[in-house]
């Protein structure tokens, strides 16, 4: 066997068990209030989808989908599973959320099935009003051109919510429209 190799091998042992070590002695993070607020939407929950992708003049297209919502291991990621139409063409978007204990904000993840584009979601949630507030920016697929968005969700109960996502682009003169709207009812158990 290569003397080269054998080396490799031990410091590779060694670095694995240094590391576990390391491990176990680290301090276990516990879900704050927020990551708490965010496991009450897990379970899967029905959707009324409208889009408005012709502009905001434009009668909106209606669509339905299915979204199911699960915690990770940890109670401190919410992933989210996103499955429906847009038109006639299959649509399937996947969030992974948390909560950032030192920016003091929500933070996420989006990627679907109509954009090779990562999106990063940022914001906060409001107690008196049940609404988390959440900025992105975006690349369109299309022309690779920038723009922003700003999504609300208000929470109705612990069954109910609407999800609105506003976007603001450089063509409509950097102001927000709305560019969909999603009502989500929570299934029964």
């Amino acid at each position: 066997m290569n003397k080269s190799y054998c080396v490799a091998a031990a410091a590779a042992c060694l670095l694995g068990l240094g590391l576990r070590a390391e491990a176990q002695d680290a301090p276990v993070v516990e879900p704050t209030a927020e990551h708490k607020r965010l496991a009450e939407d897990v379970g899967v929950w029905d959707a009324e989808v409208k889009l408005w992708a012709q502009g905001p003049g434009a009668e909106p297209t209606v669509s339905k989908g299915v979204e199911e919502i699960s915690v990770m291991p940890g109670g401190l990621w919410q992933l989210g599973k996103f499955e429906g139409k847009i038109g006639d063409k299959e649509f399937v978007g996947r969030s992974v959320t948390g909560y950032d204990v030192h920016k003091k904000k929500y933070v996420g993840v989006w990627v679907d099935s109509t954009d090779p584009h990562m999106m990063l979601t940022e914001g906060e949630y409001d107690e008196a009003t049940h609404t988390e507030t959440a900025t992105a920016k975006g690349t369109d697929p299309a022309s690779g051109k920038p723009y922003d968005l700003k999504m609300t969700t208000l929470h109705k109960g612990k069954d109910a919510r609407v999800f609105t996502m506003n976007m603001k682009i450089a063509e409509a003169g950097d102001e927000f429209f709305k560019l969909m709207e999603i009502s989500y009812t929570r299934r029964a158990k």
